[in-house]
Parts: C-alpha cells; structure tokens; sequence
C-alpha cells in the first residue's frame, strides 16, 4: 500500500500534543525572522532545553499574557532587553543568562583594570642577560654594523 507524503505529515498534525508538565525555568530571548526587520520572542524550557512557544513580536504585553498562561513558572532567565523585564513581571524572578553574565563580569574586569593601569605599571628590574640580549636585539633593528653590536660574552 502507498502512502504520499502529504497524508502521512496529515496524520501526524492531526495527532494530539503531548501533555507536557508546565516547567518552572523559562529561557525567553529574541529571533530573527528576518534580520534587522522583524523579530519575535522565543520562550524555552531550561530543564529539558525544548522550545514552547514563538512569540510573533517582541512586546512586553504579548510576553506577560502568554507567560499567564503558563502557571508554575517560577523563573525566568533572560538577557538584559527592556521589553522583557516589563514582560517577565508576571510573578517570575528575573535572572541574567550564563552568557550576560559572563560579559558583564568581563565588562567590569575591564573597567576594573582600566581604572587602576596606573597601580599595574611597576617595572620589574631585568636580569643582566636579558637586558645584553634586548640591546642587541635593538641594534640590529637600528640596522648597527656588526662591529658595533654588543658582543656575546660566553
């Protein structure tokens, strides 16, 4: 018996979601349909890293009304875009995602290390030897005839 491909991708569609338990950590971020145009909101399970909805836009109303509908959320991990913390209001506590949260600890490393260059400055003294060999290093460069490059001593 043959079956098209059309009947069976019918018969699948018409099959019944699953019931999935409502989870308690939500992922909510930004796609692109189309880049720098159009973007939506995608909200994920982080426990079981499945997604659970696509949101068409990335307004701070249509994230709270779909996150209502979803009971038992507890969390949600987000990056630091202003629509979505109006949106994730909704009795979910807001946490940074792994990656903002790096970058922002490598932002205030940097800030940190800018802001104290000068306490990071000291020079240690060079050892005799490395300080012949970085002359000599220097005078080729200058491009200095070799007999008045500093000698090697043995």
């Amino acid at each position: 018996m043959s079956v098209s491909r059309n009947t069976i991708l019918r018969l699948l569609d018409a099959l019944p979601e699953p019931e999935t338990p409502s989870p308690q950590v939500v992922g909510i971020d930004e796609y692109a349909t189309r880049k720098g145009r159009v973007y939506g909101t995608v909200l994920v399970d982080v426990e079981t890293r499945r997604p659970l909805d696509l949101l068409p836009d990335r307004e701070a109303s249509s994230l709270a009304e779909r996150l209502t509908k979803r009971p038992g959320i507890e969390v949600g991990c987000r990056d630091r875009a202003p629509f979505f913390a109006e949106g994730a209001t909704a009795g979910a506590t807001q946490v940074a995602d792994r990656w903002h949260l790096w970058n922002n600890l490598g932002q205030a490393a940097e800030r940190a290390v800018a802001r104290h260059r000068q306490c990071l400055r000291v020079r240690i003294p060079e050892p005799a030897e490395e300080q012949r060999v970085r002359r000599a290093h220097s005078a080729r460069r200058a491009g200095l005839p070799l007999a008045e490059r500093p000698v090697r001593q043995p």
